[in-house]
């Protein structure tokens, strides 16, 4: 029971928007970022302000970028406004979003909920190129549940079906993991 509720939390988070930012006496949450002798920890909000700092050094100046209640940034709320097929936009977002891929659901010890999440992020990406958006890409090889399951200048924001496809999929993929598909 438990694996399903961080597949569907993993699933849920990762295409879509979030829900309310947390309170102001929230902690902060930490982040642990792999490198290859040590790890580091930084809080999510320092990692969502080096991306939006990249992307100013890069040319492309966008809004403070809020947290929703689980800690997601909420990418939409800054992009809606952006050009998303502008070569420029989507070079500089490739070029940063290394900055966001931190998380604080490391599941490389847990291999089998590992494989669920996966499994379940991999059905995702098919139902949405099921549904028209073919150049939706397949989970991070090796996805752990640290940073994004999806590489974040791969996701194809700007198709017209996007927005449906991961709407329905989303659905879809919810309903399978409670029994109610």
């Amino acid at each position: 029971m438990v694996a399903l509720l961080v597949a569907g939390l993993v699933l849920v988070t990762a295409c879509t928007n979030g829900d309310q930012s947390p309170s102001s006496t929230d902690p902060y949450p930490v982040t642990t970022l792999p490198t290859e002798t040590l790890t580091t920890t930084m809080p999510i909000n320092q990692g969502v302000e080096a991306f939006r700092s990249c992307l100013a050094e890069q040319g492309v100046e966008i809004d403070v970028i809020p947290l929703d209640a689980t800690d997601r940034p909420r990418l939409d709320l800054v992009v809606e406004g952006l050009d998303l097929t502008d070569p420029v936009l989507t070079e500089s977002m490739a070029a940063c979003s290394p900055a966001l891929e931190t998380g604080a659901l490391d599941l490389s010890s847990e291999e089998l909920l590992r494989i669920l999440v996966v499994d379940q992020l991999s059905a995702f990406s098919q139902c949405a190129r099921d549904m028209g958006v073919q150049s939706f890409p397949d989970p991070v090889p090796g996805f752990s549940g640290v940073g994004s399951p999806y590489a974040v200048a791969e996701i194809p924001y700007s198709d017209p079906l996007f927005k449906r496809a991961v709407e329905i999929c989303r659905s879809r993929i919810l309903a399978g993991l409670s029994g109610t598909e």
